[in-house]
């Protein structure tokens, strides 16, 4: 992937992981060689993830944004979820044919 994509900061929040987590994110690729990929990420995960790389970059910047301090624009790169690719079985849902 190229690009990012894109959501805000307040979204983010300290979370503990959730072991039965029922809400998930789900991020779609549409640009890949194979025609797409799929990112299902727990939403205590990603929470946490956009809550502590914001928190960090805040941290290398002097407590404020470095551009825009108003923006709560946040970026999500295809390298900080690559681990949740594919995970259709955090789902718990079975396929069609797995219902017979």
């Amino acid at each position: 992937m190229t690009g990012t994509w894109h959501t805000d900061t307040r979204r983010g929040q300290p979370r503990e992981p959730e072991r039965d987590e029922t809400r998930f994110w789900a991020f779609v690729d549409l640009g890949t060689p194979d025609g797409s990929a799929y990112y299902l990420v727990p939403a205590w995960w990603i929470e946490n993830e956009i809550h502590a790389t914001h928190a960090a970059y805040l941290a290398r910047h002097g407590g404020r944004r470095a551009r825009n301090p108003a923006s709560t624009h946040h970026a999500v790169q295809t390298r900080r979820i690559e681990e949740w690719r594919d995970r259709w079985d955090l789902l718990r849902v079975c396929a069609p044919s797995e219902t017979r």
